[in-house]
């Protein structure tokens, strides 16, 4: 396919595939505290089901995406994500019980990680990088509107149980939208490498986790809980806090090529990811006062702290072992997912107690102490 021009279809379903994924890191947000209510379960229980199996079946599903890709193929792989992403949401808006959300979260987590291996590699085939950056953006924006529109639902009294359905829904025209012409690539043999015998030893792989675990995992923590704590701790209706968060990830998807661009023109990595502070500030400034102007000046700080970093943290995890440069960027992907994993239902402890503030404050104390550690690049070889 002409990387300039790809299908319309084609981009259409990138897109759709990106956006119904991701969705799913944003769904439970917004009816967090409906959940709770409804199967009488503690908001950290809810978080253990939203966050931390969420995201454990998506470290497990990157573990195992790329061979399920070459076994059943690329286009079959993104099939089977839908088909995944589309019976946990089924399961979850029919569920008479809290096992049959915990096990509704399991399927979109795996959908998930298989969607963002094979999908991405099925785009930049299709389109090379430019369609690479649609999956991105969609990804973000995937978030971005699953927390505005339950948001706009729960104030509106609509049953959460609608929204798991839009989720499914999303997920099957996903999977309608796939071309029937759609065909998988050939894929180069993997080569075998020495890439972890020799990160684990260096520090500059240490500190470059740092970055991505503040550019990947926190957004996921606030993705879960930024809408909770503003309503409950600041008194913002649910509508505003979901159109702070849709402010948010919609915005640093924009930075995310803003970032590219000014990386190209030849700003620094100092500055760049320097910009991470910026994220650190708006965390602070919502965990001092968690009110509406607080909220949407954090979000605009946010956005362009997460999103100014991201193509140089890309790149860096990249130059870390040039022989075989995604499995740096693999391994950074997988860290960066534990953050959530372990905190998301911490958080929801916290905001339970009336600690929201004091989760948010530590959270921003690690983008500080992430900032400091990346001030200084990372992406040296690990042979150098």
């Amino acid at each position: 396919m002409s990387e300039s021009s790809p299908p319309f279809r084609v981009s259409v379903t990138v897109a759709l595939l990106a956006l119904s994924g991701a969705w799913n890191a944003g769904n439970v947000g917004p009816v967090a505290s409906q959940l709770a209510g409804d199967f009488d379960v503690s908001l950290a229980m809810v978080g253990v089901v939203s966050g931390t199996l969420f995201f454990a079946a998506n470290v497990i599903g990157l573990a195992f995406a790329a061979q399920i890709g070459e076994k059943i193929g690329l286009v079959w792989g993104m099939r089977t994500a839908c088909i995944m992403i589309v019976a946990g949401n089924l399961i979850i808006a029919a569920t008479p019980d809290f096992l049959g959300v915990a096990v509704g979260r399991i399927l979109p987590g795996l959908g998930f990680a298989l969607t963002t291996t094979v999908g991405v590699v099925w785009a930049r085939h299709e389109g090379g990088v430019k369609l690479v950056g649609v999956f991105g953006a969609a990804i973000q924006m995937g978030i971005a509107l699953s927390l505005l529109v339950g948001s706009v639902l729960f104030d509106q009294g609509v049953d959460w149980r609608v929204g798991f359905l839009i989720s499914a829904s999303l997920a099957a025209l996903a999977m309608g939208w796939i071309p029937p012409w759609a065909e998988t690539p050939p894929t180069p043999e993997k080569k075998s490498s020495g890439f972890l015998r020799l990160a684990w030893r260096k520090a500059r792989v240490y500190r470059l986790s740092l970055l991505f675990l503040s550019i990947y995992g926190v957004p996921m923590i606030l993705g879960a809980w930024m809408i909770e704590y503003l309503s409950s701790e600041g008194d913002v209706s649910k509508t505003l806090a979901g159109l702070a968060s849709f402010l948010l990830f919609g915005l640093s998807a924009a930075m995310r090529f803003g970032g590219a661009e000014l990386r190209a023109k030849g700003w620094t990595h100092k500055v760049l990811c320097g910009s991470l502070g910026l994220a650190a500030a708006g965390l602070a400034a919502v965990a001092i006062d968690p009110v509406a102007g607080a909220a949407f000046l954090a979000a605009v700080l946010l956005a362009t702290g997460f999103g100014l970093p991201y193509a140089t943290a890309l790149d860096e995890a990249q130059d870390l072992y040039p022989e075989e440069p995604a499995e740096p960027l693999a391994l950074m992907t997988l860290v960066a997912l534990l953050l959530p994993i372990v905190v998301i239902p911490l958080v929801g402890h916290a905001i339970s107690r009336d600690a929201g503030d004091v989760a948010f404050g530590a959270l921003a104390a690690f983008l500080v102490l992430a900032t400091l550690a990346n001030l200084k690049r990372s992406g040296v070889p690990l042979t150098e």
